[in-house]
C-alpha cells in the first residue's frame, strides 16, 4: 500500500471518530481531545529526549492533564472556577523539580523543554473547551468548523501544492512548501467554512469565513514551526503512530497554532 492510500485510510478512520466523538456529547468530546493532548504532549517529550534534552516528563504530562480537566470541568459547570487557583501551585511546582533532578543534562534546559510541551501543545488544546462553552451549553458546530477548516486547508495545500506549486514559501524551514499551495489551502478552508455556515447560524456566513482565514493561514504557520523543530532535531517525522501521517504533533501541527488565534476572534465576535 502506498503512502497515499494510507493516508486516506487513516485519515478517513480519524475524521469519523473525531466527527462522531465530538458531536455526540460534550464528555466524548472532553475524551478525545484530552488523549489526543496525552499523546501529542508525551511524543514532543520523546521527539526532544532523543535530542539531548531532558524533559520532566511525569509533571508535564500530569499538569497537561490535570490543566485540560480543570478548564473543561470548569467551564462545563461540572465544578466551580476556584478549582481553576489549583493550577497554580501545580505550575509553580515544575521550579522546584530541578532542585532534585540527577539528569546529566542543564536543568534549566529541561525545565524549559517541559514548559515548551505545554504551553505549545496542551494550553492550546484546552482552550477548545472554552470555545465549545462559550455560550453557556455544549456547541460541537464551532469545534468541528475548525477542524473542518484545518483538515480542508491541509488537504488544499498538499493537492494544490502537487499539481501547481512552483513557488517557494519558506524554502530556509520547508523546501516543499509552496505559496501557490498555501492559496489553495486558504481558499478551500474558507469554502467549507462558507457551506459550514448554510447548515449551523451560531456565526453568520462573515464570521465563519473570517474563522476559516484564521485557521488556514495560522495554521500553516504552524505546520513551518513544526518543520523547523523537525529540521532542528534531524527528523522525517515526529512519530509513526498514525499511518502515512506521521505522528501526532505531525497531525495537529497546524491546529494547535491556530487555536489561540481562533479563541481570540471567537471571544471578539460572539
Amino acid at each position: 500500500m502506498n503512502n497515499l492510500a494510507q493516508r486516506v485510510i487513516t485519515g478517513i478512520i480519524g475524521v469519523v471518530i473525531m466527527i462522531s466523538g465530538i458531536a455526540y456529547h460534550e464528555i466524548t468530546f472532553g475524551l478525545i481531545f484530552i488523549i489526543i493532548s496525552f499523546l501529542t504532549v508525551q511524543e514532543f517529550y520523546t521527539l526532544t529526549s532523543k535530542n539531548g534534552y531532558y524533559p520532566f516528563k511525569t509533571w508535564g504530562l500530569l499538569f497537561s492533564t490535570v490543566l485540560f480537566c480543570l478548564i473543561f470541568l470548569s467551564v462545563s459547570g461540572i465544578i466551580e472556577y476556584k478549582f481553576l487557583w489549583l493550577l497554580l501551585p501545580l505550575f509553580t511546582f515544575a521550579f522546584i523539580i530541578p532542585l532534585y533532578s540527577k539528569k546529566e543534562a542543564h536543568p534549566i534546559n529541561c525545565l524549559s523543554v517541559t514548559l515548551m510541551g505545554v504551553f505549545y501543545i496542551a494550553l492550546p488544546f484546552s482552550l477548545l473547551s472554552i470555545i465549545a462553552f462559550k455560550n453557556g451549553g455544549f456547541e460541537f458546530q464551532v469545534i468541528l468548523g475548525l477542524l473542518i477548516a484545518q483538515w480542508a486547508s491541509d488537504t488544499g495545500a498538499y493537492f494544490v501544492g502537487k499539481t501547481f506549486g512552483r513557488t517557494k514559501l519558506f524554502e530556509r524551514v520547508s523546501p516543499n512548501k509552496t505559496w501557490e499551495g498555501t492559496i489553495g489551502g486558504i481558499i478551500l478552508a474558507v469554502g467549507a467554512l462558507y457551506l459550514w455556515s448554510q447548515y449551523f447560524e451560531i456565526l453568520t456566513s462573515i464570521q465563519w469565513i473570517g474563522l476559516g482565514l484564521i485557521v488556514s493561514i495560522f495554521g500553516s504557520f504552524g505546520d513551518l514551526i513544526e518543520s523547523l523543530f523537525k529540521r532542528t532535531f534531524q527528523l522525517k517525522d515526529s512519530g509513526t503512530v498514525l499511518k502515512g501521517h506521521g505522528g501526532f504533533l505531525d497531525r495537529f501541527d497546524g491546529f494547535i497554532v491556530a487555536i489561540p488565534f481562533a479563541t481570540a476572534y471567537f471571544m471578539f465576535i460572539t
